[in-house]
């Protein structure tokens, strides 16, 4: 038996308990029922004995009768005839000392009355449950009264046979309510345990326990931030991960609601999860981090609904995928540049060689002079960059995949800049987005195409200025500001998907105090503007 309860599912366990509450309640209200109905009763047959009692203490045959010579000879029949007309099942007439006239069973006529008779000999009425020769009985004690003294005692009462035998008309009604009772619990208890079965199915307990033990763990051992909310956007829930990454109160599974506008998260983030719309790969900024953020609506298990009870929302750190990916995009350029370069050196080696053999060193040599006067004027300008060797080995590529493309690139560093307190991975990241869309810019708008790139100290103080400006067509007016949005683009969608540079620029800006605007004069300019490093930082 006891295997068979561990077998047990929640849902049927309570429904066995639910079944049992039901039955016990339902004898109690039996019980209490019936002992309420006997009460009445009871009361009821009290009430009668006194009317009778009291009617026939004051009847003047009854008080002539006790007077006269031979008071059972007269009182008797008329007892007999009063106790078949009133319903009650002995009246009594006795004298002051509760010596019986008259009794339904004339054996006992001239005995003593059994019972409470001190108090009527006093003159005063009463009515108790008393056994006597009947068995026992609900009765009332009246004295008979002349000129103030007591001349006699009249008892009249009902069996207790007799008052239960009233109450048994009720007993159908007791027992069709507790009947109903039964059947009303019993059913309601099925639909809990029906409803309660679409939850937990069949699990027992101690499965459900440790199927939340396990949940538990895997949400607090994941390496992705989870956070849980629902459709009133207050977070539910939400694991160690995105408590670190969100620089939220240490995760507890007994926290309750919070609502987002409490909690000092980022604005975009809050914003999308008051929404509770769907996202995608969805990139936020969150203090110095990048994070990838994903939302999908939850509904609930088992197709009850399909109303979303709330969202699912999953972070990622990106911040070293982009570090990493800054690095790469690093060497990406000095590879595109080194093959950009070696691509015009052969073509003008091939020049030089050529004009040798036709005998025209002089032309040669001038060739080669202006080759490298150039050559070292543009490494002198980007090495300028002294503090960014990053910067520097990017804008060096960019100039040769410039010129590849017939865009004519110029650098404009000042001597001496300090450090950037943007980390070299996002400096990259800020550069070479901007650098690549004006090069895009300008290949495609008119000719001759340019890009100038200035970098030097900023008029606010502490702060750092860039700017990069092409000879392309422009932004046209009204998409100032959408420029800046993940997703938008005035280029043609690729596999890798596009708009999300310039939205990067600016959280990565915004991120670290920094700023970008978008100037449009006779083409596009965009100038950045960040903090330099503080004074022994690294």
């Amino acid at each position: 038996m006891a295997q068979a309860n561990r077998r047990w599912s929640i849902a049927s366990r309570i429904f066995a308990l639910q079944l049992v509450a039901v039955l016990v309640l339902a004898g109690c209200l039996t019980l209490f029922l019936w002992l309420s109905d006997r009460q009445a009763a009871n009361d009821n047959a009290a009430r009668v004995s006194l009317a009778v009692a009291s009617t026939l203490a004051n009847d003047p045959f009854v008080v002539a009768g006790v007077q006269s010579a031979d008071p059972p000879a007269q009182l008797e029949p008329f007892a007999v005839q009063q106790m078949h007309a009133t319903g009650v099942d002995f009246i009594t007439i006795m004298s002051p000392a509760g010596t019986r006239f008259t009794h339904p069973n004339p054996a006992e006529i001239g005995k003593k009355y059994i019972g409470t008779i001190d108090r009527a000999q006093k003159g005063q009425s009463l009515t108790e449950t008393y056994t006597g020769t009947l068995g026992p009985s609900v009765r009332a004690v009246v004295p008979v009264m002349k000129n103030g003294a007591v001349i006699g005692i009249v008892a009249a009462g009902v069996t207790e046979t007799s008052v239960a035998s009233s109450i048994a008309p009720r007993i159908p009604f007791v027992l069709g309510a507790a009947l109903l009772l039964v059947v009303l619990g019993s059913l309601a208890a099925f639909l809990a345990r029906r409803s309660l079965a679409r939850v937990t199915g069949a699990m027992r307990p101690s499965e459900l326990s440790r199927m939340v033990s396990y949940y538990q763990s895997v949400l607090h051992s994941v390496r992705e931030g989870l956070v849980l909310a629902d459709e009133q956007g207050r977070i539910v829930l939400y694991n160690d991960e995105a408590a670190e990454l969100l620089d939220l109160p240490p995760a507890s599974s007994e926290q309750a609601p919070m609502p987002v506008a409490e909690l000092d998260l980022p604005p975009t983030i809050a914003e999308l999860i008051r929404e509770g719309g769907r996202a995608v790969e969805e990139t936020h900024v969150a203090g110095h981090r990048l994070l990838v953020v994903n939302q999908e609506p939850a509904t609930p298990a088992g197709g009850l609904s399909r109303q979303a009870v709330g969202t699912l929302m999953t972070l990622r750190d990106r911040t070293e995928v982009q570090r990493l990916a800054g690095e790469l995009e690093s060497v990406r350029t000095l590879s595109d540049a080194l093959r950009s370069q070696t691509h015009e050196y052969a073509n003008r080696l091939h020049t030089v060689v050529s004009l040798l053999e036709l005998g025209r060193q002089d032309e040669a040599v001038e060739l080669i002079a202006q080759q490298v006067e150039l050559s070292q004027s543009l490494a002198d300008d980007v090495l300028a960059a002294a503090n960014e060797p990053a910067v520097a080995a990017l804008l060096l590529g960019k100039v040769a995949q410039a010129a590849e493309r017939g865009v004519d690139l110029s650098v404009d560093i000042d001597d001496g800049l300090p450090a950037s307190a943007l980390p070299a991975v996002d400096l990259v990241s800020v550069v070479g987005n901007l650098v690549d869309n004006a090069i895009d810019a300008a290949a495609a708008g008119r000719t001759p195409a340019w890009v100038r790139v200035s970098l030097g100290r900023d008029e606010a103080p502490g702060m750092l200025m860039l700017t990069v400006a092409d000879s392309g067509r422009g932004v046209d007016p009204g998409f100032e500001d959408a420029v800046f949005s993940r997703g938008f683009s005035t280029k043609a969608t690729d596999l890798a998907g596009r708009g999300f540079g310039l939205a990067l620029v600016r959280e990565l800006l915004e991120s670290h105090g920094g700023t970008i605007e978008l100037r449009q004069l006779g083409g596009t300019a965009f100038v950045a503007r960040w903090p330099v490093a503080p004074e022994g930082a690294p």
